[in-house]
């Protein structure tokens, strides 16, 4: 009497020895490209990132700055319709303001916060030579309407603010260096410019 048991059928050689050196090379190759460009992706998303938080914090400094000048022209109160003469010289910034048109560097003074020319990553006052510092401010103050005697009441001043910060492959800024602008340093940074009119606070 025969068995009815079925035997299984004999494989053969090629399915029996599996991958080959070359097949698994191949793939290996396969899967570091594939790698190398998620991984070059997503170095371009993170730096990327980090340009847009800078330029946005970049922004917010310009912006703040803006405010501290404003603010500064609240001491600005003279001349007036009773005095003529002009009290400028009292104000912290605006006094600097000057027909050369030339860039100035905030002077840093007590307390140093609503005072200072750098901040640091995240948009905080820091002393200018503080070694995390990223950003640096620096403005510049031109009249716009003003009388030979500085007394107009309807005096305006022009404000330019810029922030300036590294690129990547470069260290720390210089805020104190007006010529951050000219060549070859030009390159070296990302820039933020923020331009407004202030006028004086006349009390009458």
């Amino acid at each position: 009497m025969t068995s009815s048991i079925a035997r299984p059928r004999p494989t053969s050689r090629r399915a029996r020895r599996g991958y080959t050196v070359v097949e698994v090379m191949s793939a290996m190759t396969l899967f570091a490209i594939g790698a190398a460009g998620v991984i070059g992706m997503q170095r371009v998303t993170i730096q990327g990132g980090a340009d847009a938080r800078n330029f946005d914090t970049a922004t917010n400094i310009a912006r703040e700055w803006q405010h501290r000048l404003q603010r500064d022209a609240l001491a600005w109160t003279e001349p007036n319709s009773v005095v003529t003469t002009s009290n400028i010289d009292t104000t912290v910034w605006l006094h600097n303001a000057n027909i050369n048109n030339t860039w100035m560097v905030p002077a840093v003074a007590t307390p140093l916060a609503g005072n200072s020319a750098a901040f640091d990553l995240l948009g905080r006052d820091v002393a200018p030579g503080d070694p995390d510092r990223i950003f640096c401010v620096q403005y510049r103050l031109e009249w716009i309407a003003q009388n030979s005697l500085g007394t107009n009441v309807t005096g305006l001043i022009r404000a330019e603010i810029r922030v300036f910060w590294p690129r990547l492959e470069f260290g720390p800024p210089n805020c104190a260096n007006l010529a951050v602008t000219a060549p070859g340093t030009r390159d070296q940074h990302h820039f933020v410019h923020v331009t407004t009119a202030i006028r004086g606070n006349p009390k009458l």
